[in-house]
């Protein structure tokens, strides 16, 4: 592996940089307001359930039951979402720091351990939320639905390729060389593929 410095090396990974506690913070907030944002169209959605399930309630019923089963699904969204970043930090970092890769291949300038989890965290944040926009504005084009745009970031589609390409500019932005950049991404796009792959459709 090419050698690594200290985190001085790597220009925004301090406190207030984008790989530093504002930037992870930036991250988290961005990813709970899309997750909320994109979760507005399955309000109707989920009104509809709750109507033909109790059609006869009174309309404050209906509103209330609504509200209760949106902000859960909301929820439980935003929390999947999370550790799925956290796992993809530490995975990405990981294979940054022991993918053994000739180091004739490129010289990696990253810090430490965390600053690469950060990265790779702002990462699968950034392809969340690519995810989300394309495949809405793409539903809103072709007269589709909007309502499953925030379960579909956990479906195997052919919007995956943003995920390699996300973490493959969070690599290099922790100074990792782009082979090893490059190798991380495919690497982890793989594991999480074939994790959706595995999962009951």
């Amino acid at each position: 592996m090419g050698d690594a410095v200290d985190a001085g090396g790597v220009g925004d990974a301090g406190p207030g940089g984008l790989l530093g506690r504002r930037g992870r913070a930036l991250g988290i907030v961005a990813l709970v307001l899309g997750t909320v944002a994109f979760s507005v169209p399955l309000w109707g959605e989920i009104r509809e359930r709750v109507v033909e399930r109790v059609d006869d309630a009174p309309e404050g019923a209906i509103g209330i039951g609504t509200a209760i089963a949106w902000c859960t699904s909301v929820l439980s969204n935003i929390v999947t979402l999370g550790v799925l970043a956290a796992v993809v930090g530490v995975l990405g970092a990981l294979a940054a720091r022991h993918l053994p890769l000739p180091a004739a291949w490129g010289t990696d300038r990253f810090a430490d351990f965390t600053t690469l989890r950060r990265a790779f965290t702002l990462g699968w944040i950034a392809f969340v939320l690519a995810k989300l926009a394309c495949w809405s504005v793409a539903h809103l084009v072709t007269g589709g639905s909007m309502a499953r745009a925030v379960p579909s970031v956990t479906h195997f589609d052919g919007w995956l390729p943003l995920l390699p390409c996300a973490l493959l500019l969070a690599g290099r932005a922790a100074g990792a060389a782009w082979v090893r950049a490059a190798a991380v991404a495919a690497s982890v796009t793989a594991v999480y593929a074939m994790t959706l792959a595995l999962l009951p459709s």
